[in-house]
C-alpha cells in the first residue's frame, strides 16, 4: 500500500497495528520512517511528518496505546479551559488496581474506586483524538480530593475560576463533592467565593 492510500484512512498518529490492519507492512513502516514520511512519536506509534502535532502528545500516546485511564487534576484543568498554563507532569486517574503505563514523560498518577471513578467521566474532544477525562466539576471535587499532592491553592483557585466562567454550576459541584466524598470540605470555600 502507498502511502498516500494509508494516509487518507488514518487521522493523526497511528499504531504499528492500526497500520497493519490497513494492509501496511512493518517493513513498509520502516521504508516510510527511512525516507521520512512518518515519524516516531513513541515506542509503536508514528505520524505523517508533514501533520501537525498534537498539542498535548504524552495525552496522545496513553490513548494511542489504550491505556485505561482519564485525564485528570491539574492536566484536566487545561483540558477543560481553566488555564493555559501547562503542568510539569501529565496528570492521571486510573482504577483502583490499575496498572501504570510505562512511559517517558513524568507522569503524576492517582487512584479512585467505586463513585469516584465513574462519576463524571466525560470524553473531550482535542484534535480529532477522543480523550477520557472528568466533567469540569468532578475536576475541582478531585483537586480538593488530592489536595496534599497538588496543594489546596491551586483547588480553591479552580474552583473560583470554574464558577467565574460558568463551567458548572452549584449543584453539580456539590454532586461531584459528594462522589468523592469531600463535600464537607469544599463546603466552606463554596459558601466564602459565593459569599
Amino acid at each position: 500500500m502507498l502511502a498516500e492510500e494509508f494516509r487518507k484512512n488514518v487521522k493523526g498518529s497511528f499504531t504499528v497495528s492500526e497500520a497493519e490492519k490497513c494492509g501496511v507492512s512493518r517493513s513498509q513502516l520502516a521504508g516510510w520512517a527511512t525516507s521520512g514520511e512518518v515519524e516516531r512519536v513513541a515506542r509503536g506509534i508514528y505520524r505523517f511528518s508533514d501533520d501537525v502535532c498534537n498539542e498535548q502528545p504524552e495525552i496522545e500516546i496513553l490513548v494511542k496505546r489504550g491505556t485505561q485511564f482519564r485525564v485528570a487534576l491539574q492536566s484536566a484543568l487545561r483540558l477543560h479551559d481553566f488555564t493555559t498554563a501547562l503542568p510539569s507532569s501529565v496528570w492521571i486517574a486510573l482504577p483502583r488496581g490499575g496498572r501504570v503505563p510505562k512511559v517517558d514523560f513524568p507522569l503524576e498518577v492517582v487512584f479512585l474506586s467505586g463513585r469516584s471513578w465513574e462519576y463524571g467521566s466525560q470524553t473531550v474532544n482535542v484534535q480529532s483524538l477522543a480523550v477520557p477525562t472528568f466533567s469540569p466539576a468532578k475536576t475541582v471535587a478531585d483537586l480538593f480530593k488530592f489536595r496534599n499532592k497538588t496543594g489546596l491553592d491551586i483547588a480553591v483557585e479552580s474552583l473560583r475560576e470554574g464558577l467565574r466562567k460558568k463551567l458548572f454550576s452549584v449543584d453539580e459541584l456539590l454532586a461531584a463533592a459528594e462522589a468523592d466524598r469531600v463535600a464537607r470540605i469544599v463546603t466552606p470555600y463554596l459558601e466564602a467565593i459565593i459569599g
